[in-house]
This record gives structure tokens, sequence and C-alpha cells, in this order.
């Protein structure tokens, strides 16, 4: 099941997170538990932000994190993932679709004119990217790493 997070699932998320870490593009980059757990509590907190969790009755598989905030150069609010993440025997299945969809669905509700979702960690970039795409997402923009 998925659901809103909450301080007590920060433990877990941390694992995850490390997790993440480890396996993505970011693994050359310090790892900072503190970090996270003030990135992660600073969403919680915010009324513009958005963090659920997949939830398999025993621990958590996955979540996604995002915040809402004015452009840089407008007023308007533009949602923006942090995190979309998956441990490895969760994937596959629906639930990550679910946690996109209600990110979406979170995106409206807040009243963002803009929602995007960025696949960055070069875990499973292309069948991450074919997810977002059958959810409806468009391809906009491209992200180089000098």
């Amino acid at each position: 099941m998925i659901r809103p997070a909450t301080h007590a699932d920060l433990p877990q998320l941390l694992a995850l997170g490390a997790q993440m870490h480890a396996e993505s593009r970011y693994h050359v980059l310090a790892f900072s538990g503190e970090r996270l757990r003030a990135t992660l509590a600073h969403v919680l907190d915010s009324p513009h932000g958005f963090l659920w969790v997949a939830d398999d009755g025993a621990r958590l598989t996955g979540g996604l994190a995002a915040l809402a905030a004015q452009h840089w150069c407008s007023t308007d609010l533009v949602a923006t993932d942090l995190a979309l993440f998956m441990a490895p025997e969760a994937r596959g299945g629906l639930t990550a679709a679910r946690l996109v969809t209600r990110y979406r669905e979170w995106a409206d509700q807040v009243g963002a004119v803009m929602t995007d979702m960025g696949v960055t960690t070069g875990v499973h970039t292309e069948q991450t990217a074919s997810l977002l795409e059958r959810l409806g997402a468009q391809r906009v923009v491209l992200l180089l790493e000098l």
C-alpha cells in the first residue's frame, strides 16, 4: 500500500536513501545521513512538501519525495520531485506508478502550474522514463553532466 510518510518512517527512509545513493550515479558524493534526515524532515514539515511511502506491512519498500515552490522567474508554483526509489525486490509492480499518480494529484491540489519528474540516478533510466511516459509524462529537457 502507499500512504503519507510520517516522522516515524525516517529511520527506514534513511536506509532506503543510503541504498539509493549506493546504487546510483550519486555514489561518488559523500553520503550524509544527517543531511538526508534534515531534507526529509523539511519535506514532511513543509506545507508544500510531498513524501509518500510504499509499505508492504512489514517495512517500507520505496517512496517519493517532492516539493512545490515558486519558479525562479514566476510566482507560479512548480512541483519538482527530489527522489523516487523502490527497493530492488519491490521493482516491476504497480507501486511506483501509484506513487507517481499520487504525486501528480498532490501537485494539482497545491496549485502547481507545472509538475516535473526527473530520472537522474542512472538506475534503470529508460525503464523509469518509459513508466513515466505511460503515465502521461513527456520528455521536455535534457540533463548533461560535465
